[in-house]
Parts: structure tokens; sequence; C-alpha cells
């Protein structure tokens, strides 16, 4: 998906932000911007937001000589919400229809992203796994994305942000339920880049119960097929289903011509909510 210019303006802001935080010199945060801004202008076209963020972090990484900044968010995030992990399987068990349940926990831990510069609070949390479940799923989506399960051998999960995985564990332990014999794989970052959840992070939550983990290849906060590794592209071409969690795997797949894919995530900013009509925060489960 090509990227907009209310994405360029949105992304700027956050370098910027970064900038003022981490670097404490006022003329070497002016030459990082402007160094930005240039290579931003450079791109073609027709590059993903996602590329360009992937870009933006990597100077901000440099000019900070730090490899991963926010890996103490990540690790605060990911034990937070595993402390959560009893009582969402009580939720969804709760429920009538617990795999419908589970779709609507895993979308609702989208709301764990740092980029939107939202309240990350336990309570706002809550609040939005709430306001989550009271919302309706599309019913031919569902019916389409269970069908194609059920047919199906191999199954792809696209990861999206630390902390979230503990939702979208909750999810993937709900389909090994309901299929057992699916061969159920879990893709995280290749690299860090901003809370994006990599191999370890998947690993300390215990995905690895429910789903062979494997990494993209890259440190594109998306699935940006062109530069994801060889190894990676056989295992998204062979699999059958595949759900592509969170917006930045969505800016960097959907339109891509491939059929098999469903798209999870809160719809959390003003271009996206233009773009499919919807409101801050709204349970967005697609279909291509």
């Amino acid at each position: 998906m090509q990227h907009s210019i209310d994405c360029l303006s949105c992304m700027l802001s956050q370098a910027v932000k970064s900038a003022k935080n981490h670097i404490p010199d006022e003329e070497e945060r002016k030459k990082l911007i402007r160094g930005i801004i240039a290579d931003m202008a450079s791109l073609d076209e027709s590059v993903t937001s996602p590329y360009i963020a992937g870009r933006i972090q990597a100077a901000l990484r440099k000019a900070m000589n730090d490899p991963d900044p926010y890996v103490q968010d990540k690790k605060y995030y990911n034990e937070e919400m595993l402390k959560l992990e009893d009582d969402l399987f009580k939720i969804r068990d709760s429920y009538e229809n617990p795999f419908a349940a589970g779709i609507k926990l895993a979308a609702s831990g989208n709301i764990i992203d740092f980029a939107p510069g939202y309240d990350l609070s336990r309570e706002k949390v809550m609040e939005i796994i709430d306001q989550t479940l009271a919302m309706d799923i599309p019913r031919d989506v569902l019916l389409s994305f269970q069908k194609d399960l059920k047919n199906a051998s191999t199954f792809l999960y696209l990861g999206d942000n630390a902390g979230e995985i503990v939702f979208d564990k909750i999810f993937i332990a709900t389909i090994k339920n309901y299929y057992p014999e699916l061969e159920i794989y879990f893709a995280t970052r290749g690299k860090p880049i901003l809370n994006d959840v990599t191999e370890e992070d998947a690993y300390i939550i215990g995905m690895d119960k429910f789903a062979r983990i494997i990494n993209n290849g890259t440190a594109i906060p998306g699935t940006d097929l062109s530069v994801c590794s060889s190894d990676f592209r056989k295992v998204f071409a062979d699999s059958d289903v595949i759900i592509s969690k969170g917006q930045g795997n969505f800016e960097t797949l959907y339109g891509s011509g491939h059929k098999n894919i469903y798209y999870l995530f809160l719809c959390k900013c003003s271009h996206f909510m233009e773009m499919l009509g919807a409101r801050q925060n709204d349970l967005m489960f697609i279909k291509e």
C-alpha cells in the first residue's frame, strides 16, 4: 500500500519527538532530522509507510548508538500482559463462542503500540478489552476464516507488537484447540524495530507452546515481502491461511493480491479511519 502524506507527517513528528527525548544536543538533533527529511524526499512514491519508518528508525538508532531503544519497554509490557493471561483465558471461555472471543481478544491487544502515543495504562488496556469484546465481527469473514482453517494444513500468524503477543497467544491456543492437526507458524520481525515483536519476545511469553516461531528477516514494522528473507517468503507462500495482525502488516500486504490473508487490527489513525469508514479503535477483521 502506497504511503500517504498523512503518514509522512506522522512519521516525521514521531522522529522529532524521539530526537528530543534521546539526543541532548540541539545541533545534532537538527542534523539528524534534516537527514531524515532528505531521505524521505528521495524515496519512490510507491514505498510503504512501514518501509519508510524502518529507515527513520535505523537513523535514530544510529544517532542514539542504541540497537534496541525499546528493549525495556517491550520487557515491561510482555511481563504486564502475562499477568493477565489467566484472566484472558477465563474471559474467552466465558463466552458462548470462544473462537469469536479469541479473535476479539487478539484484536484488543493491538492497542499496545507505542507509535500512536496512546495511554497504555493497565486501566486503558482493560477498557479496550471490554470495548472490543462488545463489538461485532463480520459474520461472513468469520465463517470464511473457519472454513479456510478447516481445509488448511498450514497457518501463518504475522505478529505485531510486544505485550500484544500475549493476546495473540490466547487466539492461537484457541485455533489449536479447534484445529489440532493444523501446523502453525508465528512470525516476528527479524531485528528490533520500535516495540515490534522479536523472536526473543515470542519465546519469553511462551508462544512456542502453540506455534513454530520464525522471523521475517527485516527491521521494518510490517511485512514487506520485497525485503523479507527467502526462508520467510517460502513459509509465507506455502501457508494455506494467514492472519496479518496490526496496521503495519496491513499497510505492507493489503492490495498485494494474496487471497488467503485475513487482516486483524484496531483502527488507530485518522488515515485508516477515513479509508475504512471506521471510528478510532474499531475492530477490523477483513479478508481481501
